[in-house]
């Protein structure tokens, strides 16, 4: 699907989008790919501490760089998926990638939001919420 995003730009989209709030990585048999704490780190792993680094440029922090190489060397097809009972689940891909995220927080209430799995077909836009007090369909 193409859409324009706030800079005026045709971008390809996926049919869904998975949003995460909790802690994430994506992981081989033998290492962590990528991984949500990424982002606070610069792409060079070996850079001197920068207390000016900053992460919130877009493709400028390590997070970023890790997930497009994923992307560009991996064909990510999933398989399975597994869910616990607290909200967490694991992603398994056709090359033994897993994606795992895990809510690592206590609190249970209607402000805890873990994931969301958006829908983003133009005809039917509705969000599958999972958060610490409840799973929703919006």
């Amino acid at each position: 699907m193409l859409e324009t995003n706030n800079a005026g730009q045709a971008i390809q989209i996926g049919e869904f989008a998975l949003h995460l709030q909790s802690p994430w990585r994506f992981t081989s048999d033998t290492e962590i790919l990528a991984g949500s704490l990424d982002l606070y780190e610069p792409v060079d792993e070996n850079a001197e501490y920068d207390e000016h680094f900053d992460w919130d440029k877009l493709n400028g922090n390590l997070r970023d760089f890790k997930l497009q190489e994923l992307i560009k060397t991996h064909q990510l097809t999933v398989i399975s998926v597994v869910a616990d009972n607290f909200g967490g689940f694991d992603l398994l891909f056709s090359n033994d990638i897993r994606l795992s995220v895990f809510p690592a927080y206590s609190k249970v209430d209607q402000y805890s939001e873990h994931w969301r799995l958006l829908n983003n077909k133009v005809t039917d836009k509705t969000h599958f919420v999972v958060s610490g007090s409840s799973v929703l369909k919006d």
